[in-house]
């Protein structure tokens, strides 16, 4: 029984608890439901999720290797009943950040069908998103060093004086501590139930 939760999804939802809003997905809970299967339903039964070495920035690189999929995925709960990105909620202003320091801002733009770094309603959520509010989105959203190292390799490529308004808003707060861009490009989390098998075929993609 293969998922597909990231590494990621063991960050806190309140930063200083283990309060985590999407528990399921993470590390912990897959460890305890492996051990269930095994003790009381199914013990031939594997359960495992084949992206939990990895984060959401480099997910996020995998996947722009495949643009004939750009116009059909979706990660937005208000636009789920029309298979829309709805362009106003944390989801998608999340995913809206981890693909930017990989496709251009055009793409992007044709992905979500506006330039979401320029939408004074999302302030609220990106201060969210980056840490600069005290909670994060309850919703299924990368780690706060995530968004902040994509938001730093985006605003280190562009003219400041050209940068949009939640781009500016950033690059005008004052901020310290992040973790560099290519630590977690590099990072490989081995708190995970991959067989030898499965773990060879995501390490290929990930350096191939």
């Amino acid at each position: 029984m293969a998922l597909s939760n990231e590494s990621s999804a063991n960050e806190a939802t309140i930063p200083g608890t283990t309060i985590n809003h999407q528990y399921s997905k993470t590390a912990a809970y897959e460890t305890d439901f492996r051990h269930y299967l095994r003790e009381y339903l199914a013990p031939e039964v594997e359960y495992f999720s084949f992206l939990r070495p990895l984060n959401e920035l480099q997910i996020s690189k995998l996947f722009t290797g495949y643009p004939k999929y750009f116009p059909l995925f979706r990660s937005c709960n208000a636009g789920s009943k029309t298979d829309s990105w709805c362009g106003k909620c944390s989801k998608c202003l999340f995913s809206y950040i981890i693909l930017s320091p990989f496709l251009p801002k055009e793409e992007l733009k044709g992905i979500f069908g506006r330039d979401l770094f320029d939408g004074p309603d999302l302030i609220h959520y990106f201060d969210q998103l980056t840490g600069i509010a005290d909670e994060k989105p309850f919703e299924c959203v990368g780690t706060v060093s995530e968004v902040n190292a994509a938001l730093e390799a985006v605003i280190q490529r562009e003219e400041i004086s050209g940068l949009p308004l939640l781009l500016r808003h950033y690059a005008g707060m004052k901020r310290g501590g992040n973790i560099p861009m290519a630590s977690l490009m590099n990072a490989y989390n081995p708190d995970h139930h991959l067989e030898p098998r499965f773990e060879k075929i995501l390490k290929q993609a990930l350096h191939g």
